[in-house]
C-alpha cells in the first residue's frame, strides 16, 4: 500500500511539472511575439555633438556650489547670460548647416538600417567634419572665452564642480 501511495505521488508531481513546463514556455514564446517592435527613427543630436549648450544659470551656479546674490555670483551670471546670448546668435545663424546636417545622417543611418551597408561611413564623417568645420572653430572660441571667463571667477573647488557639471550636460571645453 506505501508502495502504490509513493508511485502515485511521484506521478502526480511529476506530470505537473512537466504542465507547468510547458505552460511557462509558451507563456515566454507569446510575450516576446508580442514584444517585438519597429526600430526608432534615427534621431542624431547634433547640438549635442558640436557642444551647443544654453545654460540655466541658476541651475549652473547651483551645481557649482556658487550664490548667485553674491558678487561672484552676479559675475557668473553675467558671464553666462553673454555666452548664452552669444550660442544663440550663432546657432540662428547656423541654422540651415546644422539642420541640413542633421539630415543628411539621419538619411544616412535610415538607409543604412534598411540595407546594412556601412561602406558609406566614411564619407558621411568627411562630409559633416568638413561641412561644421567653421562652425566648430567659432564654438572653441567662444568655450575658451567661457573658460577663461570661469577660472577667473570661481575657485578651484568651484571650477572642478563646473567642470563636472559640464561633463553631465556633454559639453567639454578645449583644452589649451
Amino acid at each position: 500500500m506505501k508502495k502504490i501511495l509513493l508511485l502515485i505521488l511521484l506521478y502526480s508531481s511529476y506530470t505537473t511539472q512537466a504542465q507547468f513546463n510547458n505552460n511557462g514556455r509558451q507563456r515566454v514564446r507569446d510575450y516576446t511575439q508580442q514584444t517585438q517592435q519597429k526600430a526608432a527613427e534615427p534621431d542624431f543630436k547634433i547640438k549635442r555633438y558640436l557642444g551647443i549648450v544654453n545654460y540655466d544659470i541658476n541651475r549652473a551656479a547651483k551645481r557649482s556650489s556658487l550664490k548667485i546674490n553674491s558678487e561672484e555670483g552676479k559675475k557668473f551670471s553675467e558671464v553666462l547670460t553673454v555666452y548664452n546670448k552669444r550660442i544663440k546668435d550663432i546657432s540662428r545663424i547656423n541654422t540651415f548647416l546644422l539642420s541640413s546636417t542633421k539630415e543628411m545622417i539621419d538619411n544616412y543611418q535610415k538607409e543604412t538600417r534598411k540595407t546594412g551597408d556601412y561602406s558609406n561611413q566614411n564619407k558621411v564623417k568627411v562630409k559633416m567634419n568638413e561641412n561644421l568645420k567653421s562652425l566648430t572653430e567659432t564654438l572653441k572660441k567662444e568655450d575658451k572665452i567661457l573658460d577663461t571667463s570661469i577660472k577667473k571667477i570661481l575657485s578651484k573647488k568651484q571650477y572642478k564642480k563646473w567642470i563636472k557639471y559640464n561633463k553631465k550636460i556633454y559639453k567639454i571645453f578645449p583644452k589649451e
